[in-house]
């Protein structure tokens, strides 16, 4: 996915999104707005980092619904964490969802970011598990 909304995730690497979705470590979920990389960061497969691409016609209802059941598969499949990384100025993880921040914001080649985490029981407990069910 090349649109100009969704670019940043590859973080200025001129990476082929095709490339990304069809290597081993990826679990990709998308729908006719973007969708979601999952790279497993461990070899037993419960460790993942999450990257979401979705245009903007696609944001709001649509995603949040879209994250309920990928994050659902995820942890169906096996996994126990999920990370991500929030940009300074850009929308943090929902913590209705079960995010939590570990840390504060850190400068980085590609600017301020702070790390999110999401686990197996935080989205269990979380208010966007319950209304999934």
């Amino acid at each position: 996915m090349d649109h100009p909304a969704v670019c940043h995730v590859k973080m200025g690497f001129p990476v082929e999104i095709e490339a990304m979705v069809e290597h081993e470590s990826v679990t990709p979920l998308a729908n006719d707005h973007g969708g979601f990389l999952f790279c497993r960061l461990d070899g037993l497969g419960r460790v993942f980092e999450l990257h979401t691409m979705f245009k903007p016609e696609g944001r709001g209802r649509g995603l949040t619904t879209a994250a309920k059941e990928a994050f659902a598969l995820m942890f169906e499949r096996g996994a126990r964490v999920i990370t991500t990384y929030e940009v300074e100025g850009w929308t943090a993880p929902p913590l209705s969802f079960g995010w939590r921040s570990v840390g504060d914001f850190t400068d980085t080649q590609f600017g301020p970011v702070r790390t999110w985490v999401l686990t197996l029981e935080g989205w269990e407990a979380s208010p966007a598990h319950r209304r999934l069910h």
